[in-house]
């Protein structure tokens, strides 16, 4: 009876704090062990959806993020959409972006820009990519039209489409089937050049640089390398797109005094743990000791896929000698990549690593302590 309670209280405490920021800013939530969206109905705002399974079959007239283990989307989406599963259908058009990451993905629809897409096994179809195709897979089939360039990472690549801009490809197998037009230009690495099927054409250059086949090992540690980037990048693009409103605040308050919050990210990592466990001394303390340490837990998970948010906007801003700080997938591809090529400097790169953690800490802490006094 206890492990259940003690179950349904982390569960509780957990949803509560992952959705806090949609419940401040609005938005339309869905989360059951089956979420449905039915067919003629229409969801007026950006929807968040997640379960075990995740149907969508109701047009959504702003973004879309889902997550769960099945995830099914035959309807259209307005603006753009982030899905995460381990089996992914997407069969409705995609206004602007689409991002996709789980183990066996399907697409079957016209997106109206970018397509970014990983995955174990991805198959891609449909009309068109109105924009750049990047996929990373273990096989990777691409038979829609792109209207862009092409970037894909992966064990085998099939491409069967035409493609307006250049392709460029790392993968152990290359096959260009007979409906593949690249006006571009082609570079790629492999063991073996690429395959061309009857009725290929390339019209660009063609740039082929030999790499060994990749060993066990080193495919083991590349695999797991980018398992890594993949999951900090789908946690930092949830927490960063899915909550927009709220990421933009936190980064705001992060650069305006980064010295001052990331002191008060410290102090939140010295103190409350250490406040926790002296409330176990005593009976009446043990709820609040729990409740403290699960709230510690938490805040970290969520500062780890966070701080790639704060950097990529930063870092953004300073390329783009922009006056204002911006969220966006791109920003928020570029921290994730700055955090992960960090942590191969060793002591250095790790220190900097932690200390993005601790002002994503320090100003998550500040801003619910703001929300707290105004609602008071």
């Amino acid at each position: 009876m206890n492990k259940t309670r003690n179950k349904l209280f982390i569960t509780s405490l957990s949803v509560a704090l992952f959705l806090a920021p949609a419940m401040l800013f609005g938005a339309e939530i869905r989360a059951n062990k089956e979420t449905e969206v039915r067919s003629g109905e229409t969801v007026n705002n950006d929807l968040y959806a997640g379960g075990g399974i995740v149907n969508i079959s109701g047009n959504v007239t702003e973004d879309l993020y889902a997550g769960g283990g099945n995830v099914f989307v035959n309807s259209n989406i307005g603006s753009d959409a982030v899905i995460g599963g381990g089996n992914i259908t997407v069969l409705g058009n995609v206004g602007d972006d689409l991002r996709v990451g789980g183990g066996s993905i399907f697409i079957q629809a016209a997106v109206g820009d970018d397509l970014i897409v990983g995955g174990g096994q991805v198959q891609i179809e449909g009309p068109k990519i109105g924009g750049d195709l990047i996929a990373g897979g273990g096989v990777v089939r691409v038979n829609a039209p792109v209207e862009g360039n092409v970037q894909i990472g992966g064990g085998e690549v099939y491409i069967n489409s035409p493609i307006k801009g250049n392709v460029e490809i790392n993968a152990d197998k290359l096959i260009l089937g007979g409906r593949a037009v690249i006006n571009g230009n082609l570079k790629y690495r492999s063991p073996n050049q690429a395959v061309m099927e009857q009725g290929s054409v390339v019209r660009g250059t063609i740039n082929y640089t030999p790499r060994k086949a990749i060993g066990r090992t080193a495919e083991f540690s590349v695999a797991a390398a980018l398992v890594r980037f993949l999951m900090l990048l789908f946690g930092a693009l949830v927490f960063g797109l899915l909550f927009r409103r709220y990421s933009g605040e936190i980064v705001r308050h992060a650069h305006a005094k980064p010295l001052l919050e990331i002191g008060r990210g410290l102090i939140i990592l010295i103190v409350l743990p250490i406040i926790s466990i002296i409330l176990f001394v005593t009976v009446i303390g043990i709820p609040l000791g729990i409740f403290g340490l699960l709230s510690f837990i938490l805040m970290m998970i969520y500062s780890v896929f966070m701080s790639p948010v704060i950097l990529g906007s930063l870092l953004k801003q300073w390329i783009m000698k922009d006056a204002n700080y911006s969220v966006d997938w791109k920003s928020i591809l570029l921290g994730v990549a700055v955090i992960v090529l960090l942590g191969i400097i060793p002591i250095l790169g790790w220190i900097i690593q932690a200390g993005f953690v601790l002002l994503t800490l320090g100003t998550t802490m500040r801003l619910k302590w703001n929300f707290a006094k105004e609602w008071r």
